[in-house]
């Protein structure tokens, strides 16, 4: 039966994380949509969770996020494509708040929303006790950043109407290669010239600071040398 919306969660051995996302998946307040995960090479449960939760498996030999979403997307039977990571937690109205965005614009290309860390989510002490602070941090820079035509899409929590997937380029670049690295915010950077794109302050998700302990601090260094080569200076990564 084809549905209105379908998630698609790339997977690499998270079966300590992806029972979690797929369980706020089933206590949305929208009820027709499909789920794809997309099962990138694991050696863990991760996809006989997955089963479990009566989501639909595939399969990436590939490596890397953007041939893993790739494979969702273009296997996604529904025009709504709504993505989000295996180690997140989605708040139980966000596909009802996606669903009625597209609903309300019929031109609406796409949207995202707010990225919340789980608290105490850290294998860092030093890190869990800074994770309050960077709510409104997080949430300020998606907002300047998006009031300069520059959104910044972050795989954990974002949507699109599949046709300007499509003509966007999808996850690749101008001369037909997957991208590297960030493949969401390079896809948002490119939608926005598609159409619409919106920010929904209200669209939120709970995502795992896992990565976060004393050995990443050089994390946000990179990414917004990344993110200045990407918005500012329109290179493909």
């Amino acid at each position: 039966m084809k549905r209105t919306v379908t998630v698609v969660i790339p997977a690499l051995n998270e079966e300590e994380e992806l029972g979690e996302c797929l369980e706020s998946l089933t206590n949305q307040s929208f009820r027709d949509f499909e789920v794809i995960v997309v099962d990138n090479g694991s050696t863990d449960a991760t996809a006989r969770i997955a089963h479990s939760y009566g989501c639909y498996v595939l399969y990436e030999e590939r490596r890397g996020a953007s041939f893993a979403r790739q494979r969702g997307f273009k296997s996604a039977r529904a025009e709504i494509i709504a993505s989000t990571d295996a180690d997140t937690v989605v708040s139980p109205d966000w596909l009802e708040l996606i669903y009625c965005s597209f609903q309300e614009d019929p031109d609406l290309v796409g949207v995202y929303g707010r990225i919340l860390l789980k608290k105490g989510s850290s294998p860092s002490h030093y890190f869990n006790q800074l994770i309050p602070l960077t709510d409104p941090l997080l949430t300020s820079f998606l907002e300047v950043s998006h009031s300069l035509s520059l959104p910044h899409f972050c795989g954990a929590n974002f949507a699109v109407r599949k046709r300007f997937f499509e003509r966007a380029g999808r996850f690749r670049s101008r001369d037909g290669r997957f991208y590297r690295v960030s493949e969401d915010v390079q896809l948002g950077l490119k939608l926005r010239k598609v159409g619409e794109v919106r920010f929904l302050k209200d669209l939120v998700v709970y995502t795992s600071a896992r990565k976060l302990d004393s050995g990443s601090w050089k994390v946000p260094l990179t990414n917004a040398k990344n993110y200045i080569s990407m918005a500012v200076l329109g290179k493909e990564i």
